[in-house]
């Protein structure tokens, strides 16, 4: 309980933090030389506020949900991971955060995510692993609750906000359900390799403390359809 009285409040990002971001578009800034000169202003105006922003919200999701987990770590890593990639920058052009239920974030597992780059700043909830265990479960489920799914993703709120359910898909319906009575729509989605929605908003929503807010609301209209991927696995 202490926590909640000493944790710190968050105050929003602000110009200096977006405009760090975007010089690490250019290669003449994203080099480990400029980012060291210029270090304190990622950790005062990226670093420290993402930190307050996550702390916050660790305690405002219980209201949700209690099985929500966010902690420091789930806040992402600058650094770019270079291997086997012929850009070799070493610094992302955005700064982000993930999180789901009950435990750490890890990439296979359905999470929400959050990120503030240069030109906005983006919400999205779902899969968007396509690791091949965690999809044939979660095609499975929709099989099995395809009615509770289609009441999910059909709701207003979440429709109105999101649209629909976006990612990659199959050309042909997979083996384990290729014999069977499928009709276009529930076919539609037992193709898909990727299971998300985003929503995007003008940098600018990020230089406030009604950040926090925002991102409750839009966890909030996301939360049965990403518990619903989450229970699949």
């Amino acid at each position: 309980m202490l926590e909640d009285f000493i944790k710190e409040p968050f105050l929003g990002f602000d110009k200096k933090s977006v405009d760090f971001l975007n010089k690490l578009r250019n290669k003449k800034y994203n080099n480990k030389k400029w980012f060291d000169a210029n270090r304190d202003v990622y950790e005062n105006h990226l670093k420290y506020p993402m930190r307050t922003l996550v702390d916050n919200l660790a305690a405002e999701l219980k209201k949700i949900d209690d099985s929500f987990f966010i902690t420091n770590k789930s806040i992402l890593r600058i650094n770019r991971d270079i291997r086997f990639k012929p850009d070799k920058t070493p610094y992302k052009t955005n700064y982000a955060a993930a999180f789901t239920y009950e435990r750490q974030k890890t990439p296979e597992i359905p999470q929400y995510y959050f990120e503030l780059s240069y030109r906005e700043f983006l919400f999205a909830a779902g899969q968007y692993s396509m690791e091949p265990n965690a999809l044939k479960k979660i095609r499975r489920r929709i099989f099995e609750k395809f009615d509770e799914f289609t009441d999910i993703i059909s709701e207003k709120k979440f429709r109105n906000k999101f649209g629909d359910v976006l990612g990659e898909s199959l050309q042909k319906l997979p083996k384990e359900f290729s014999v069977k009575e499928i009709s276009p729509e529930l076919g539609k989605y037992l193709k898909m390799k990727q299971f998300y929605v985003y929503t995007t908003y003008e940098p600018e929503v990020a230089f406030g403390p009604e950040l926090v807010d925002l991102i409750m609301e839009d966890t909030g209209i996301t939360h049965d359809f990403t518990k619903f991927l989450f229970k699949s696995i």
